[in-house]
């Protein structure tokens, strides 16, 4: 579980590099704060609702959205 989530932190830390965006633009265009998205990525909290729309926005592939779900 803990290596799942350290994937899924290091490709939304990636994606956010190449799309030149940063954690609070995601979090203002998912209507939550930067702290509790902060927290689903770094794995304190589970998100899982909210995982789907992580990968959705920063363009996960296929494969990449349902390792998510």
């Amino acid at each position: 579980m803990e290596n799942k989530q350290k994937q899924f932190r290091v490709k939304v830390q990636t994606a956010l590099v190449l799309k030149e965006t940063t954690l609070t633009e995601l979090a203002k265009r998912m209507g939550i704060s930067v702290s509790y998205l902060s927290d689903i990525v770094r794995g304190h909290r589970e998100g899982k609702k909210y995982k789907a729309k992580i990968a959705e926005l920063l363009d996960f592939t296929y494969e990449e959205k349902k390792e998510v779900s």
